[in-house]
């Protein structure tokens, strides 16, 4: 099923920004050791040649349940064992046992998706994946909700690579009008904290170094995020570095990066939809026109404005001067080296007015819709109800 119809994998809740996954192939041989050979269930690629294994179960067998975790890691270490011309080969191997064409990975690819990149960037892409061990790892099956704590609790104990790691639960229900079927796809790992080594490749030595990491916050790190960054690095050295740094001061603030194709700097709303103060492509441009989205055209504008201002440039105005935007005075749209590293502390402080002003404004709106009561004191739910509006700001900047 999940050969055929690969967009029931549900990938784009488990690591949004990879791009669409193509099916490349079922039963993936492996080398599991000196004597031991094994079979991955099924291969996924994306376009932005990101890695996707899978491992597929009945959840009614008891022994499965003890046993998934660790085979599915032990397949995906022997995949990252492979280099490109290794995992290639085998992907081919496959194919012919199932009388699929014989095409290189990026024909499968390429195929089936619009691949972005040419053919050496994917070879180098799919290349790094496999050094450094990043890759989606996702166990599939029926009936995995009853044991989904207890598998994070084994999945704890496997240090592993830089992998995102998956339960997902497929409901297959029959349709009677037509004896079809209805498959339901569930992202338990959204629902169960699975806690996760992280095993970083020194390139250099081929030394393996194993480091516990911290419980994740509910917006960590990403496989696209990770992507990103070595995109815009090569593009331009050192812009990398400049970012994330921008990005962990601004996550002291409450924001988080957020990678859909683009990456997103972003922060819980009071209310409502998130807010978006910037979208950083990957060619390096920084759109800010997102923070003058769902009306907050004033508030945007004079954040817009100490930007503009910092770099000597100018506001654009869109969408009958309902959107607004800052731009270089040349007119064009900046990029990251116009505001970092030098103007991060301005581009911080002008963040933090914005959030204290959006904040201030909804609870204002919010107050002024409390109703009256005949005592002039709000009721308890009122109040409660208020309280959920509120949003703590972080102190000033020192």
């Amino acid at each position: 099923m999940l050969d055929h119809h690969p967009e029931i994998f549900p990938l784009d809740q488990v690591e949004p920004g990879l791009g669409r996954a193509v099916a490349v192939c079922r039963e993936l041989p492996l080398q599991l050791g000196a004597s031991r050979t094994g079979a991955l269930d099924n291969l996924f690629i994306t376009e932005t040649g990101g890695l996707v294994l899978i491992e597929t179960k009945l959840w009614r067998n008891p022994e499965a349940r003890r046993t998934v975790v660790a085979q599915a890691m032990d397949y995906a270490a022997a995949v990252f064992r492979l280099d490109y011309a290794g995992l290639e080969a085998a992907v081919r191997r496959a194919r012919r046992d199932q009388q699929q064409p014989d095409r290189t990975l990026y024909e499968v690819v390429s195929s089936a998706a619009p691949v972005e990149a040419d053919e050496a960037a994917f070879v180098d892409t799919v290349t790094r994946n496999l050094r450094r061990g990043r890759a989606v790892v996702a166990v599939v099956g029926d009936g995995i909700r009853e044991d989904a704590a207890a598998l994070a609790d084994l999945l704890k104990s496997h240090a592993g690579h830089r992998f995102v790691f998956s339960l997902v639960e497929l409901g297959i229900f029959t349709a009677p009008e037509n004896n079809g079927h209805v498959v339901v796809p569930s992202v338990l790992a959204r629902t169960v904290l699975i806690e996760r080594g992280v095993v970083t490749i020194d390139e250099n030595t081929g030394h393996i170094i194993v480091k516990a990491s911290p419980t994740p916050s509910s917006h960590g790190s990403s496989l696209s995020e990770d992507a990103f960054y070595e995109i815009i690095e090569r593009k331009q050295p050192g812009s990398s570095a400049h970012l994330r740094g921008f990005i962990d001061r601004a996550m002291l603030l409450n924001f988080y990066p957020d990678v859909q194709g683009s990456l997103n700097l972003k922060h819980d709303a009071p209310t409502g939809a998130p807010f978006n103060l910037a979208s950083i492509r990957k060619d390096l441009t920084v759109n800010t026109g997102p923070s003058s989205w769902f009306g907050r055209t004033e508030i945007a504008l004079e954040y817009n404005r100490t930007l503009a201002q910092a770099i000597g440039g100018r506001i654009a105005y869109e969408k009958g001067a309902t959107e607004n935007s800052i731009r270089t005075a040349e007119g064009r749209m900046p990029k990251i080296s116009d505001l970092l590293p030098r103007h991060a502390d301005t581009w911080l402080a002008a963040i933090e007015r914005y959030v204290r002003a959006l904040t201030e404004a909804t609870t204002d709106a919010a107050t002024s819709a409390i109703p009256e009561t005949s005592s002039a004191l709000a009721s308890p739910a009122d109040v409660e109800g208020s309280a959920e509006l509120r949003h703590q700001v972080q102190p000033p900047l020192p």
